[in-house]
């Protein structure tokens, strides 16, 4: 798929704020199945934005306002070129070994209740990657998606026995249930472009990886219920939601706010790119 992609965050606060911190991870990287091109991110008012990347490899950017702040709107667009590799991950470069991907968070801690789930469900399957596969369709099947995502996700075992969660929530319990099993697996946030054809799918989304052998790392979206494919954008990576967060604030004068996210793509791009190509 080639599209030209813009993401925006429009944010409005009850009261002007002062001494806003700020840290996003929006921009994606590209690898053998994710091409980025002319990606950028802007905040208005505007600011300096500082480019950095943390220990996962996720670009980051930082930027501080003084205030006083009613309204603040966060843009991040490009074009990109993705490809179906049904869930397969390869080109990235890699930081961090296995084994920490095999770490429990608070956020991805599987109880009693969502272990046992989790080898019941796989008893009579052996083979690694059918079993991811058998994971993925049963927590889909168990859990029902409920977009909307809220600040901050459920921990897993929460969302497990609540029945139900956001994509993030969803992509947390996967990450638990196949940590329970001793499989490294991570926490994916990103963009789905085909939300217009996903029934619930809305500008965030979010999913999970685990490392596989002889193949590698694999993505699975429990809350669609399939691998991702081209209409998944990959931006950011984490043990959990707190390392691969879109967007991590904190002020001054803490006020209540209201955020509006927007996703548009439009794919009518793809013949004038390819006319430049």
């Amino acid at each position: 798929m080639r599209a030209s992609v813009q993401f925006q965050l429009q944010i409005t606060y009850a009261e002007p704020v002062r001494a806003l911190n700020q840290v996003f991870r929006l921009k994606p990287r590209s690898y053998d199945t994710q091409d980025i091109r002319d990606w950028v991110v802007d905040v208005q008012p505007d600011a300096t934005l500082r480019r950095s990347k943390d220990a996962f490899g996720n670009v980051v950017h930082s930027c501080s306002h003084n205030g006083p702040l009613d309204r603040l709107t966060v843009t991040a667009e490009g074009l990109v070129e993705t490809y179906d590799a049904a869930g397969v991950v390869r080109g990235l470069v890699e930081r961090l070994p296995l084994d920490v991907f095999r770490r429990d968070t608070a956020a991805t801690h599987a109880d009693k209740q969502l272990t046992a789930f989790a080898i019941d469900a796989l008893a009579h399957e052996t083979d690694p990657l059918g079993q991811m596969h058998l994971l993925m369709g049963e927590l889909h099947k168990t859990l029902a998606f409920a977009p909307g995502e809220t600040d901050w996700p459920r921990p897993a075992a929460e969302v497990f026995a609540a029945r139900a969660g956001s994509a993030r929530e969803l992509a947390q319990v996967f990450v638990a249930a196949a940590r329970s099993l001793d499989v490294p697996a991570r926490f994916i946030s990103g963009l789905f472009l085909g939300a217009d054809g996903a029934d619930g799918a809305g500008a965030y989304h979010a999913w999970a990886e685990v490392h596989v052998e002889p193949i590698g790392w694999i993505s699975f979206d429990p809350a669609l219920g399939f691998c991702p494919r081209d209409e998944h954008l990959r931006v950011a990576q984490g043990l959990d939601f707190s390392g691969a967060a879109p967007r991590r604030a904190a002020c001054f004068n803490s006020a209540p706010e209201e955020a509006i996210a927007t996703l548009t793509v439009d794919i009518g791009r793809q013949a004038s790119w390819q006319i430049q190509q």
